[in-house]
C-alpha cells in the first residue's frame, strides 16, 4: 500500500504533539514531508520551536519545519496559554531544539511542495487554517494535486472556545471559508469526535511503562490533564478512515456575527465536506498506542524525496 504524502500544518499545542508523534510513529502508512506552523494555541515562534523539539524526539531530523503566519487573516491572535501552558507543551519538558527552522515562509513552501509532488498530497490541518487558505488563494491550481485537507474543527453541538464555535474555526473563520470552497476534498474532524478521545489513566500508565520516548513524553504531557487528543483524530482518519462515522454534507461558516463567529451550519446543496461525527474509540487508542511505541533509530535513512524539494535544494543534494 502506498504511503500517504503528508504536510502537517500545526500549532503545537499538547494535542498537536500527540498527532505529530502518531504520524511519525506510523511510517508504513504516512510519509511526513513537511511541517508548517501557524500562530494558534501559542505564538508562532513557540509553535515552531515545539515542532522542532518533536522532530528531534521522534528522530525525524529530516523533516523540514517552515514557520508561517503569526495570526489569522482578519482576526487578532488568540493564544490559549491557560490550556496548553506557557510553553505550549503543558507541564512536560523537552530540551531546546538543536534543529533550526527551514528557510522560507510556510505558505510558498506549501505551494511549491504540492506543485512539485509527483503524487497527490494530503494536508493535516491541526490549527487555524490560515496558512492553507493563503496557499490556496495565492495558487488555486494546487487544489488539483491535493488528495484531501483533513481539518480539526467544527461542531453541531456546541463549541469549546465559545458556546457556538470550536477553537480552530473561531480563530480564523475566513480561512475556513476559503478552504471549504477551494475545490479539493475536505474532511472535518468534529468536536463530537474529539470528545470521544480522552485517554484514561490506566492507558496512560501502561504507555509510560513502554520504555519508548514518544510514549513516555505523552504520558508525562497528560499527567493530570483533562484534555482530549483532539488533533490526533486528524492523523487517525488519514491512517484509517474506517474508524470514523462520516457523512457527506454542505456546510457554511459564520464570519460576520461576533457572537456566533466560527459556527458551522448545515445548508442545502452539493456537499463540500465529509463530516466525521463518531469514532471507534477502542480502535483509535490501539492505533495511537502502537504509533507511540514505535522507535525510529537515529541512523535510519533520512534522505529526502527530491520531488518535494526546490531546484536549489535538489542541486545541493550529494
Amino acid at each position: 500500500m502506498a504511503r500517504t504524502r503528508l504536510i502537517v500544518d500545526t500549532d503545537p499545542g499538547m494535542d498537536d504533539a500527540v498527532a505529530l508523534l502518531t504520524a511519525f510513529g506510523s511510517p508504513d502508512e504516512t510519509d511526513v514531508r513537511m511541517i508548517t506552523t501557524v500562530g494558534g494555541n501559542v505564538p508562532v515562534s513557540l509553535c515552531t520551536a515545539n515542532a522542532l523539539r518533536l522532530c528531534e524526539l521522534a528522530n525525524r531530523r529530516d523533516v523540514k519545519v517552515h514557520e508561517g503566519c503569526p495570526k489569522a487573516l482578519l482576526q487578532p491572535s488568540n493564544a490559549v496559554f491557560h490550556i496548553h501552558g506557557n510553553s505550549g507543551l503543558g507541564n512536560a519538558s523537552l530540551p531546546e531544539p538543536t534543529l533550526a527552522a527551514a528557510r522560507g515562509h510556510a505558505v510558498p513552501a506549501i505551494i511549491e511542495a504540492i506543485r512539485n509532488s509527483t503524487e497527490k498530497v494530503t494536508i493535516a490541518g491541526l490549527a487555524p487554517l490560515t496558512n492553507i487558505a493563503l496557499a490556496l488563494t495565492m495558487a488555486p491550481d494546487i487544489s488539483e494535486n491535493i488528495q484531501a485537507i483533513v481539518a480539526m474543527g467544527g461542531s453541531f453541538h456546541g463549541g469549546n472556545i465559545t458556546p457556538y464555535a470550536t477553537y480552530n474555526f473561531h480563530s480564523d473563520p475566513h480561512a475556513v471559508h476559503i478552504v471549504l470552497n477551494c475545490g479539493a476534498p475536505v474532511v472535518m474532524m468534529s468536536l463530537e469526535v474529539a470528545r470521544q478521545l480522552r485517554p484514561d489513566p490506566a492507558w496512560l500508565a501502561n504507555l509510560a511503562g513502554a520504555d519508548r520516548p514518544a510514549g513516555q513524553f505523552v504520558s508525562e504531557l497528560w499527567r493530570g490533564s483533562p484534555l482530549c487528543f483532539n488533533d490526533a483524530s486528524v492523523i487517525l482518519y488519514i491512517l484509517d478512515p474506517a474508524l470514523f462515522q462520516c457523512e457527506d454534507i454542505r456546510v457554511e461558516i459564520e464570519m460576520n456575527d461576533v457572537v456566533r463567529l466560527g459556527q458551522i451550519r448545515r445548508i442545502q446543496g452539493e456537499h463540500n465536506v465529509r463530516f466525521a461525527s463518531a469514532v471507534d474509540r477502542e480502535g483509535a487508542f490501539r492505533r495511537i498506542d502502537a504509533a507511540l511505541r514505535y522507535s525510529r533509530s537515529a541512523d535510519s535513512d533520512a534522505r529526502p524525496d527530491v520531488s518535494l524539494l526546490s531546484r536549489s535544494e535538489r542541486d545541493g543534494l550529494p
